[in-house]
């Protein structure tokens, strides 16, 4: 009996300017073909497909490649196969990092930032400020026993209600947008691959989600892991190439601003005296001042940078002793 694989692949033979097929990997699933390395995408929602369609259609340029659908012998961008829809893309391997390729990075992202656009994903996070007060409220009517963790809550207080008063007022100009940067949900330095002398961004299959808060998290991930010269060249050559305008530098800084470490902390000692025995979601003082310092030094290098034209209008951050960073 020939099973859904193989069905799938004859499929994909027959519809395809392929003569050989190779299965390399099942999840997902890779093929090796006379023409190298392929993906082939199984689509059982058929207007995330056809947002795709569109959304690499704008995106085409000639600065770096893109995971296009490759067409059919019938000049189709995909295959039907009983319920579902089928595609076929190129699959590059080499990784590429950060570090030696920022002018690189920066076209894309610059590119994403520019023609990545549709009506809004999502709402913007508002009224973050009353949040944080409102936890804290909670907290100290429940009681945290761990006191390492509630010295350094009680320390960072008003520092975490500034940076959300700051992130409540970068965000409010921008609530009524008609049209919003996207990135699909699993974007990160992974997206990625090295391809001749240039980057293949794999834009995937995943629904789009608001782009700031991704593209803030791929900074905030990739300085924490190449620190802070190649996080400078990256954001020079951004503003070099004048990819940034004021609603993206002001919405970057909102989420850096906002103080989710803080809350996550809080919310975990509040879980874990409700639940004792809570095991989930760990979130350790440690990992709290990392993230929290980490993030004071990337506004801070952002604004160095982008501050010089008065492009940034972010507030002063403090680090996680509560005090303000220099």
């Amino acid at each position: 009996m020939i099973n859904e694989q193989d069905a799938l692949l004859s499929a994909v033979q027959a519809n395809y300017y392929f003569g050989k097929l190779r299965v390399v990997q099942d999840r997902p699933l890779l093929v090796e073909t006379e023409r190298g390395r392929k993906k082939i995408r199984i689509w059982q929602n058929e207007a995330l497909l056809k947002l795709h369609l569109k959304w690499r259609e704008r995106l085409i340029n000639d600065a770096f490649f893109i995971d296009r659908m490759y067409v059919t012998r019938s000049g189709l961008p995909s295959i039907r196969i009983g319920r579902f829809s089928v595609t076929c893309h190129d699959a590059p391997s080499e990784p590429t990092a950060l570090e030696g390729n920022e002018a690189l990075w920066a076209s894309v992202v610059g590119q994403l930032v520019r023609h990545s656009r549709d009506v809004p994903a999502e709402v913007l996070p508002h009224a973050t400020s009353v949040h944080v007060r409102s936890l804290y409220e909670q907290a100290k009517q429940i009681g945290v026993q761990d006191q390492d963790a509630w010295k350094i809550i009680s320390a960072c207080f008003s520092s975490a209600c500034a940076r959300a008063k700051d992130a409540d007022r970068l965000r409010e100009p921008y609530q009524n947008r008609s049209s919003a940067f996207i990135l699909p949900e699993d974007f990160s330095g992974r997206s990625c691959s090295a391809l001749f002398d240039t980057l293949f961004l794999e834009l995937g299959q995943s629904r789009p989600v608001d782009g700031c808060g991704l593209l803030a998290r791929f900074f905030m991930a990739e300085s924490m892991e190449h620190g802070k010269q190649s996080m400078n060249n990256l954001f020079q050559a951004l503003k070099n190439q004048k990819f940034f305008d004021r609603e993206t530098i002001d919405l970057l800084q909102a989420e850096w601003l906002e103080p989710d470490e803080w809350m996550r902390l809080l919310e975990y000692g509040i879980n874990k005296e409700q639940i004792p025995q809570i095991q989930s979601d760990q979130f350790s003082v440690r990992e709290f001042k990392q993230i929290w310092d980490r993030k004071v030094k990337l506004i801070h290098l952002f604004n160095s940078v982008f501050t010089q034209s008065e492009d940034a209008g972010g507030g002063a951050a403090h680090g996680a002793d509560g005090q303000q960073s220099d």
